[in-house]
């Protein structure tokens, strides 16, 4: 197991407090999507290979929330036949947030994606502590943080992640760091198999 020096968990600790103070000050984020995605998909249970977290952009049933796990992700861990688990369910209460934190607990890899199709504060904000229970607990972290948003905020919020996440990218070779969602499923590919 991998362990992280004081240092690096106050670096993880910082980079997250800015993110949330970043995210707790803005009020519009909730504005028109841009993009569609279909409502309906199954999850799997919490002793799943692969935890897919970040970007939703919506509520469930909301045609417009961002559909990069069912579209790019999912179908090619189909294709390899690793089990993953979609947090994105239509009726969220404290019983799926316990579900969530066991399937990540549980998982061997974490795909952390944040699009640049939605400010995704809630998805900056967990990806430090994402990061740092990944490091904890040995598991695999493959980030995917698209460079480019509208939104100001977002968008620092984004630099100051990523800026964070290079820093330890160089010490802790669980993480894993790409520069689009090909890469994403290239990763997975190596990984898992094909």
């Amino acid at each position: 197991m991998t362990k992280i020096a004081r240092s690096q968990r106050l670096t993880v600790l910082g980079f997250v407090i800015c993110v949330l103070l970043i995210g707790y000050s803005m009020q519009d984020i909730f504005e028109d999507k841009p993009s569609g995605c279909p409502a309906d998909f199954e999850n799997t249970d919490q002793g799943a290979q692969v935890f897919l977290m970040g970007t939703i952009g919506g509520v469930y049933s909301d045609p417009n929330r961002d559909c990069w796990r069912e579209y790019v992700v999912q179908p090619e861990l189909d294709k390899l036949g690793v089990t993953y688990y979609n947090p994105v369910v239509e009726h969220w209460s404290e019983e799926k947030a316990r579900e969530e934190a066991e399937a990540i607990a549980n998982a061997e890899t974490i795909v952390l994606v944040i699009t640049q199709n939605h400010p995704s504060f809630g998805s900056l904000a967990e990806s430090g502590w994402a990061v740092l229970s990944a490091i904890e607990r040995n598991q695999t972290i493959i980030m995917f943080i698209a460079k480019e948003q509208e939104n100001e905020d977002s968008l620092r919020a984004r630099k100051i992640v990523l800026s964070q996440a290079n820093t330890l990218n160089s010490q802790i070779d669980e993480l894993i760091m790409v520069n689009d969602l090909n890469q994403v499923v290239e990763e997975l590919h190596l990984l898992y198999g094909e």
